[in-house]
């Protein structure tokens, strides 16, 4: 099940809203509308808006506003990216902050520089704009009046973002700078690895001051960071390990297809025997579908004596050349939650690339 909306697109690229944003949205307003209040001193009123529900709507709308700006933040990166050639598959708003899926993280450290920096600037430049729109608002409606409240606010919370943003640990922007500054002195997986543990650090730290405070925010941000710079390490020696390793290489070239016309039962039997977890499935030496031992589970036991393959195979098929990148197929595996690439080259069926071969070629390779 998605458990994104997509916005629309901007610069070709689609905004998705995951579910967890909306509660930050409610969260994010009520903090406003209470803060404001209580600054002001104001029981009823919230710089002559009327009533308390109306307040409320502005204080929704206040926390629309930040999290366009968050938007606003990855599309700095996602400029920059595309501006090189990079490709961005999505921007995902959370309820953490925003996320841009890049096709591909740039090697160049001058270039990686560029694109971390990209979204702190952006949300440095939006702070200053509406901390400085906020003294002509306030000259023109008093300080309490409600878009003097906003914009300051609002101008204050962008500098934070940036600021968070630069601390050096993964995968805030500061972790991606440091790295690109130390991989100008050294190996990319050296610099990863260094950039990594000293983003542990600064979760380690934040992790023991929110549970000397018991802030429940604080921890849940150190757990994020550790498992980020965690997973950053793990991605990028993954992918610097299956540099120059095609499909090809590591590929099962001898592949055993069945029939539409198999019983599960029989597949079940055929699984047995071979130790295998998913058959691509063949008409007339053409590929039709795939599957796997998930399909067949899905199946009763008592029903798969009378249940064909072709019944329950998957149609949808996601394929890939002998001669693209191991690396390549990794990617594919993880975003579409596979665990094997029938391999096709010029219409025909040569290999199958499973998870299995990917993790063998990484341990031979370390």
């Amino acid at each position: 099940m998605n458990s994104s909306l997509e916005l629309g697109k901007i610069m070709d690229i689609p905004v998705r809203l995951h579910w967890t944003f909306l509660l930050v949205i409610l969260y994010v307003a009520w903090a406003f509308a209470s803060f404001s209040q209580t600054v002001y001193g104001k029981t009823y009123g919230f710089g002559g808006i009327e009533p308390a529900q109306l307040r409320l709507i502005y204080s929704l709308l206040f926390a629309v506003v930040l999290f366009a700006c968050v938007a606003l933040h990855e599309l700095g990166h996602s400029y920059i990216a595309h501006k090189n050639g990079i490709g961005i598959k999505s921007i995902t708003l959370y309820f953490f902050g925003g996320v841009a899926s890049m096709e591909e993280i740039p090697r160049n450290p001058r270039l990686e520089l560029q694109m971390a920096f990209a979204g702190p600037a952006v949300s440095g430049v939006l702070g200053l704009i509406s901390v400085y729109l906020a003294g002509p608002a306030a000259a023109f409606g008093g300080a309490g009046n409600a878009l003097a409240i906003m914009l300051w606010t609002l101008g204050i919370m962008n500098i934070i973002l940036m600021a968070f943003n630069l601390l050096p640990a993964f995968p805030m922007d500061g972790g991606r700078l440091l790295r690109a500054w130390f991989a100008t002195r050294m190996p990319y997986v050296k610099a990863t690895r260094l950039a990594a543990d000293i983003g542990k650090v600064f979760a380690t730290l934040m992790f023991l001051l929110g549970l000397s405070t018991l802030n429940f925010m604080l921890l849940f941000v150190a757990f994020f960071v550790y498992v980020g710079a965690s997973e950053e390490e793990k991605a990028t020696k993954i992918s610097v390990s299956l540099e120059g390793i095609s499909v090809r290489d590591i590929m099962s070239a001898k592949v055993h297809s069945i029939a539409l016309e198999m019983t599960l039962e029989e597949l079940k039997e055929l699984m047995f025997r071979e130790k295998h977890r998913g058959y691509p499935v063949m008409s007339d030496e053409a590929l039709v579908g795939i599957i796997t031992l998930t399909d067949l589970q899905r199946v009763p036991e008592a029903e798969r004596a009378h249940t064909r393959v072709d019944q329950v195979m998957a149609r949808k098929l996601y394929l890939i050349g002998p001669e693209e990148e191991a690396s390549t197929a990794m990617k594919m595996m993880n975003e579409m939650q596979i665990r094997r690439l029938p391999v096709i080259d010029e219409g025909r069926l040569v290999g199958i690339v499973s998870r299995e071969d990917l993790v063998r070629a990484i341990e031979l390779v370390q």
